[in-house]
């Protein structure tokens, strides 16, 4: 069996990089001052916010479900 291939080797390979990544180790060290972020622009008090509708597969046929589509009704 080549290594790697298996889910044990996968897992341990999988374990190793993401404690190499949080090990810090690689990391930097923080910066001495913080710049917090600044958007561009002026802020708009009167925008108005709407809700975004998703369409996603079969919500419309969970919405037909009050009609039933039998042939003796």
């Amino acid at each position: 069996m080549a290594t790697g291939l298996n889910l044990r080797g996968r897992l341990k390979r999988h374990l190793k990089s993401t404690l190499d990544r949080l090990s810090g180790e690689h990391s930097e060290a923080a910066p001495e001052t913080r710049h917090d972020y600044a958007r561009p622009g002026e802020p708009n008090d009167d925008a108005e916010v709407v809700m975004a509708r998703l369409n996603r597969p079969g919500s419309a046929r969970a919405k037909r479900t009050d009609k039933p589509n039998k042939p003796g009704n």
